[in-house]
Parts: C-alpha cells; structure tokens; sequence
C-alpha cells in the first residue's frame, strides 16, 4: 500500500460516528421540536376555524337584521300616498311582531311575495329567527340563543309587551337585540333599532 493510501485510511480510522447516547439525545430534541410545531400548527387551525365560524355568525345575524329592518321601516302605509288608514303594527310581544306595509300603495295588503303581512318571532326550540309571511314560518336567523324586540313611542319612551291594541298605533321604532351561538364560534351579539318611515 502507498503512503496516500494509508494516509486516506488513517484518517478514516481515527473518525468516530454517533454514539448511542448522542443518537438518542438527537431524537428526542428533534421530537420535542416537531411536537411544538405541530401544537402551534393545530392552534392555528382551530382558531382560523372559530374565527370563520365567528364571521359567518355575525353574517348571518347582520343579514338577517338588515332583510327585518327593511321589511319592519315601511310598515303602515306611505301617508303621502292616499288611502292612509293601514296599521303597520298589528300585534307585537318581546319575541314576536306582526306588521303590515302597503308596498304598492293600492290599499291593500298583498300576501304574495313580496309579502305585505309579515310575521317575525322567535322560536326558542329550533333556537332560531322565523319570518312568516303568510305562508308559513322559515328560519331567517339560526343559532339564535337570544331575541328581544323593544318597542318605542313617538317620546322614545319604551312601551310595555305585549302591547295592546293602543300602543300598536303608538309605535314609532323598533330594537332588536340579539345573541347568536354555536359550539365553535362562540357568542356574537347584535343590536339594532329602525325608526318606522310610516309612523
């Protein structure tokens, strides 16, 4: 064997490779890493899921609220449009409201959609917002754990529920309060109040 040869061999004998001990030391810094990583892995995704669970409660209830808003501020009938004489609030309690609104302003109230005798109410056993216009009840706002209306007179004065015949004609907005839940967004909450353009 030449010189470089031994050289070569020489220095590959005096390498020395992992001990059992330093192996296994390797191992378990690199697992305690990996399950860090994926602790924050999975923390992210539950939380960036609640969050889109949050959004879509909040959606949801928003869109709700706006589509009975529009319905409950044209309640009556235009006073500038004759023939006047159309209650816009026949009945209301804390969880229900039924209105009428003119659309057309014919002096009459259309039960086709769009429906001009609607019916809003809370349902605690489907835990959800129902509209009604007149041909039966479908869900407008789920997962609702919380419904409140709040009437109000021409003095912001709140009216007292269930409002009678009287306090019907007396009505000049409406609050809403809101609470919506579900297992993984949580508990979002809304509050809105609509002057009636009709009172």
């Amino acid at each position: 064997m030449n010189r470089h040869a031994r050289q070569i061999c020489g220095a590959l004998a005096n390498q020395k490779g992992l001990t059992l001990v330093e192996l296994v030391v390797t191992i378990v810094v690199l697992g305690i890493v990996l399950l860090a990583v994926n602790n924050i892995f999975f923390s992210t995704t539950r939380l960036y899921g609640s969050t889109s669970v949050r959004a879509g409660q909040q959606m949801s209830a928003r869109a709700g609220l706006s589509v009975m808003a529009s319905e409950l501020r044209t309640a009556g009938c235009d006073p500038s449009i004759p023939p006047a004489g159309i209650q816009g609030v026949l009945s209301a309690a804390s969880d229900t409201v039924h209105v009428n609104a003119d659309l057309d302003g014919d002096g009459a109230i259309a039960t086709a959609e769009p429906s001009e005798d609607v019916t809003y109410f809370y349902d605690a056993g489907q835990l959800a917002v129902m509209r009604d216009p007149g041909t039966g009840p479908e869900v407008m706002i789920p997962d609702v754990t919380v419904f409140t209306f709040t009437y109000f007179d021409v003095d912001n004065q709140p009216l007292a529920v269930p409002l009678s015949a009287a306090d019907c004609g007396r009505v000049r907005s409406i609050g809403m309060d809101i609470t919506t839940e579900t297992e993984r967004g949580g508990q979002v909450t809304a509050t809105t109040r609509i002057s009636l353009r009709n009172g």
